[in-house]
C-alpha cells in the first residue's frame, strides 16, 4: 500500500511511503504537490498497488486560540481553502482519501525526535514531519483495521443533489 500524506498550506508538506516505509518527506508548492500525487497514482496503478492520500483537513479543528492575532488567523483561512482544493483534487482524479483531523496527528516534531521514530535521517521542514508523522501513524492504522479507507466518491455536479 502506497500512503501520501499531506499537510496542507502555502508551503505543503508531503511525504509518501510504500508498506510504511517513507520514500520521500518534503516541502512543495501545492502545484508541485499535486503532480506528485498523480505521478505516484500512475505508477501505482501499473503495479496494481492501492493508493491513499491522508489529508490533514484542519476544517475539523476544534478551536483556535484567540491569541493568534489576525493576520496568523487569515493564515487559518488560506488553509481552510487548501483543505478543500485538495479534496477537490482527490475526487476528480477518483483518489481514495481521507480527511484527518489534526488532533489525531502526532504533529511538532523536532528534527531528531522524527528521525528516531520513523527512521528517516534527511533534513526535513515541519510541515514534511507533519506530512511523514500522519502516513506513520496512519499505515498502522489502517493495516489494523482500525481505518477504514472508504472509496473515492465522484464530485457532486452543479445543482444535483
Amino acid at each position: 500500500m502506497i500512503l501520501i500524506g499531506i499537510d496542507t498550506g502555502v508551503k505543503t508538506g508531503f511525504a509518501h511511503s510504500i508498506d510504511g516505509v517513507l520514500q520521500e518527506v518534503s516541502t512543495q508548492s501545492i502545484l508541485s504537490a499535486q503532480d506528485k500525487v498523480l505521478d505516484i497514482r500512475n505508477e501505482a496503478a501499473q503495479s496494481d498497488v492501492n493508493l491513499v492520500v491522508c489529508i490533514e483537513d484542519v476544517r475539523k479543528r476544534k478551536w483556535v486560540d484567540p491569541s493568534i492575532g489576525s493576520e496568523r488567523l487569515k493564515g487559518v483561512g488560506s488553509v481552510t481553502r487548501d483543505c478543500s482544493i485538495w479534496q477537490e483534487f482527490c475526487e476528480r482524479n477518483g483518489l481514495r482519501h481521507i480527511l484527518v483531523p489534526p488532533a489525531y496527528i502526532d504533529t511538532k516534531r523536532k528534527a531528531k525526535d522524527f528521525a528516531m521514530i520513523t527512521g528517516w535521517t534527511a533534513r526535513t521542514s515541519e510541515h514534511a514531519r507533519d506530512a511523514g508523522m500522519m502516513i506513520y501513524k496512519y499505515h498502522r492504522l489502517i493495516e489494523k483495521g482500525v481505518v477504514d479507507v472508504p472509496a473515492p466518491k465522484p464530485i457532486k455536479k452543479k445543482g444535483s443533489k
